[in-house]
């Protein structure tokens, strides 16, 4: 577990919240603890658990897990899609989902006041549903904010598909998805769910040369989406938020 300190979120809030209104001010809420959950083949290298692999690796969340360093009171930690520990994929009988939202009961208990995020890419984004499900059940845990980075259900239920509702613990979502036939694509009939069409250039992910997110067959834009600078900036915004809540003011003239 990387316990997260630093001043730079000072910076970025000023962008993100302090921009918005001279009516509104950011106001510290209760820490956050991030969960990263990776896809199927992607546990970290041996050098980007050395710190030696720059920008690089085999794992995009775990390099997301490095850029977190920069928020303070934040604290995050990484896991792969069957539960095991960076590094650890190939580790025989894996946790899997069960195994993870144990350790998360155990942090909560732990932690009561930290409130809870994950992130889950591609079959990470699978287990991030099938945790929140188990973190349902009693005692149950809140769950902040759920953020599916194109997630994907291929070869672990029938035809692929979601296989279940967003359950009742969730406060809300972000689904980030590509329009390849692999994955989920968009969540319909969940106000919970906000949904980002990576193929859609209004949103700022799609365009000429870039990463074919608005292909169904094409498997690079699945893969892509998992090291994607600006959708990874635009989670930690989205974290910078959860961190700070933001409150109207009396306007001073």
């Amino acid at each position: 577990m990387t316990v997260i300190h630093g001043l730079a979120l000072t910076y970025l809030l000023a962008s993100l919240i302090g921009a918005e209104s001279s009516g509104s001010m950011p106001v510290e809420t209760s820490p956050v603890h991030v969960v990263l959950i990776g896809g199927f083949v992607s546990d970290p290298s041996p050098e980007q658990l050395e710190g030696t692999a720059g920008r690089g690796g085999n794992s995009g969340l775990y390099r997301l897990l490095g850029d977190l360093t920069q928020y303070d009171r934040v604290s995050a930690e990484y896991f792969n899609w069957n539960g095991t520990r960076a590094g650890k994929i190939k580790s025989p009988e894996p946790p899997m989902a069960a195994g993870l939202a144990e350790s998360l009961r155990d942090y909560h208990e732990a932690n009561p006041e930290h409130r809870l995020m994950i992130v889950g890419n591609s079959w990470g984004g699978h287990a991030a549903r099938e945790v929140c499900e188990l973190l349902a059940d009693e005692p149950v845990v809140q769950v902040e904010h759920v953020i599916f980075l194109d997630p994907s259900s291929l070869a672990r239920v029938k035809h692929g598909q979601r296989a279940g509702e967003l359950p009742a613990n969730v406060k809300r979502a972000t689904n980030y998805y590509t329009r390849h036939l692999l994955s989920w694509r968009k969540w319909e009939n969940e106000s919970r769910v906000e949904n980002i069409d990576l193929g859609d250039p209004s949103h700022g992910f799609q365009f000429e040369g870039g990463p074919p997110y608005d292909s169904t067959i094409d498997t690079r834009g699945h893969i892509y989406a998992e090291w994607d600078e600006r959708i990874h900036y635009d989670i930690r915004r989205r974290i910078a938020h959860e961190r700070f809540a933001t409150v109207r003011t009396a306007r001073r003239d």
